[in-house]
């Protein structure tokens, strides 16, 4: 009996996938047993390589693939991609050949057989059988294709059409059959030249009155090229995935309000602020906003998120003080049916799951009991969450904005807060200044909430305005809109200090200690009258330049100016000496240059405080 031998069928799959017309060394231990080899390759159906014989006088430096049934030594060893078919198996044939020969009838024998020839090609049809199960992959495959709203393409090599699905016939308005066709004779100008680009990522392209989202990946078998795969997606189509998104977040409530357009100011901080703030957006790291109540860190954090590479997905806002300490686990975590007695039947998820692949703030972060802070810094480290009554782990991605309007070092120092914690939120800091360090947005504010509420624009008067620049506003800004609203309400035509609170005009605010000091260290009233001057002189008491009084200052020459009108004379060297002393109070400072000299707020205060007393 002669045996014939085959290899294993998980062997061919591997061979079969190896690109058309690529050039494979095939190596055994001899030059006879290696054309064997081949011979066996071309009777199991591996026609569609050119395979080399090995010989070892030759290097093959252009061949990058070897194949050999258990030789691999004998491979050269700039090969890397080597598929060692193992052992050839005996042939189903040969066993046949002699269970005949002996009449051996044994049932149990013939059972064992079968099972041995299942994991061989048999010789006989070689690898037939396998056709029809790549036949009925393919057919798999074509209606998942079609099912698809995206263009798929498949071009090999050659730059023909090897795949294609209906949605990229009807995109590229073609009634023709494209498999097989080369690409250059189914698409025109100027989709032609984009698809030769050697990369193309997201790119934006219009073709015959449509416009798509190209996107293209090279393919490699072996680290040899074998193709480009497209993906075309309608932008219409896009455009109706995103409002259908955005309907269900904004019925579901999770949707960012603001952007950073929302933020009105002309303060240099804020502007600063702002400036910080975008930069935050563009990265996923925890951002921790600090700032006093209703300075508007809830403002910043939509803003931050709306303008991250996740506005599309959902923003979850939590309040750590508005929820009981009891409640704030199944809040976050969420829980599984019949978890505690009032729980839902079918469960509720937690709002880091509702949160997942968008942003979760967390305001008041100081206020968190501390039982949760220990399970929010594991959702920080490992991004996973349990529902409360579940074994089960979910996976979510976030991004984490944390506000407070406490020192958390000093409840840290107090036990109150975990400092593990702190840390892991404190990665991007952001303060928000209060109004008080910004009064040139304290009239800009107030104008632009007034006149929200009013039927035309109502001017705000030079004296209204001094009373709101020396209130200390401890309510921030949300204390401003209301006396805003308050005054809009009352005022017929401009705003004037009558439609003001009376918390407002009544001031009790007492600077007789601080005019004490002026008027003993500059001996005289000398250093008032400069201070007046100075206030008068920048247009800080008038409503017209309101905005920019805070950045332009008056020089001594000036000054000089403004007292002789008052019929005070003074020299430039007492001046300057006068303007030393305020500077050392806090209650000016003079800018380099020609810039000349300010008031600072506690300056205007005093001014203020003087021109109404």
């Amino acid at each position: 009996v002669l045996a014939n031998r085959t290899i294993r069928k998980s062997e061919i799959y591997r061979i079969c996938s190896i690109p058309p017309g690529t050039r494979v060394l095939v190596v055994n231990d001899t030059y006879d047993t290696t054309m064997e080899f081949i011979s066996l390759l071309y009777q199991i159906g591996i026609d569609h390589l050119d395979l080399v014989p090995y010989d070892p006088r030759h290097d093959y430096p252009d061949i990058m693939i070897a194949i050999t049934p258990g030789e691999r030594l004998h491979v050269p060893k700039h090969i890397e991609n080597v598929l060692d078919t193992g052992n050839r198996l005996m042939d189903i044939s040969t066993f046949i050949q002699i269970i005949d020969m002996l009449g051996i009838t044994d049932p149990g024998l013939h059972q064992r057989l079968y099972r041995y020839s299942e994991d061989q090609v048999p010789l006989e049809s070689g690898i037939n059988s396998q056709y029809r199960q790549l036949y009925l992959r393919n057919l798999e495959l074509d209606s998942i294709m079609n099912i698809s709203h995206e263009g798929i393409l498949l071009v090999d090599t050659a730059g023909l059409v090897s795949l294609h699905n209906k949605a990229l016939t009807g995109m590229l308005g073609t009634g023709q059959e494209l498999a097989g066709q080369p690409l250059e004779k189914l698409v025109q100008e100027p989709l032609l030249s984009v698809l030769g680009k050697p990369r193309i990522d997201d790119e934006l392209v219009q073709y015959k009155g449509r416009s798509f989202m190209l996107t293209a990946t090279r393919l490699e078998h072996f680290g040899q090229p074998s193709g480009t795969y497209y993906n075309f997606r309608d932008i219409t189509y896009i455009r109706r995935l995103e409002q259908n998104l955005n309907a269900r977040l904004k019925a579901s409530g999770f949707v960012s309000q603001y952007v950073f357009d929302d933020i009105k100011t002309s303060s240099p901080a804020m502007l600063k602020c702002k400036q910080m703030a975008g930069k935050f957006a563009a990265s996923s790291l925890p951002v921790f906003i600090s700032g006093e109540s209703g300075t508007g860190k809830e403002l910043f954090a939509h803003a931050i998120h709306a303008a991250s590479d996740r506005r599309n997905q959902s923003f979850v806002a939590f309040n750590c003080a508005a929820v009981p300490e009891s409640l704030v686990e199944s809040e976050l975590f969420g829980y599984e049916a019949g978890a505690f007695t009032g729980a839902l039947k079918a469960g509720k998820p937690g709002l880091f799951e509702e949160a997942n692949n968008g942003t979760i703030f967390l305001d008041e972060i100081g206020d968190m009991p501390l039982a949760m802070q220990a399970k929010m810094l594991r959702v920080l480290q490992e991004r996973q969450v349990m529902r409360i009554g579940s074994g089960k782990i979910i996976n979510v991605d976030i991004r984490v904005i944390a506000a407070t309007n406490q020192d958390l070092e000093d409840r840290i120092a107090d036990g109150r807060f975990r400092e593990d914690l702190y840390y892991r939120l404190n990665v991007l800091p952001l303060r928000i200044p209060p109004l008080r360090e910004r009064p040139d947005d304290i009239p800009l504010l107030f104008e632009y909430f007034s006149n929200q509420n009013a039927d035309k624009p109502k001017n705000l008067s030079a004296e209204a305005r001094d009373a709101l620049l020396g209130y200390p506003w401890p309510g921030n800004v949300r204390e401003l809109w209301n006396v805003a609203s308050y005054a809009s309400f009352l005022a017929d035509g401009g705003i004037g200090i009558n439609a003001l609170p009376e918390h407002i005009t009544n001031q009790t605010a007492d600077f007789d200690a601080e005019v004490a000091i002026l008027t003993r260290e500059g001996h005289g009233q000398d250093p008032l009258e400069i201070l007046a001057a100075i206030h008068e002189s920048c247009g800080q008491g008038s409503g017209a330049a309101g905005s920019e009084a805070g950045r332009v200052g008056v020089g001594r020459a000036g000054l000089q100016a403004v007292l002789a009108t008052r019929g005070i004379s003074l020299g430039e060297g007492r001046i300057r000496s006068l303007l030393d002393l305020l500077n050392h109070r806090g209650l000016a400072e003079t800018q380099a240059g020609r810039r000349g000299t300010r008031l600072t707020l506690k300056g205007r205060q005093v001014a203020i405080w003087l021109a109404n007393r």
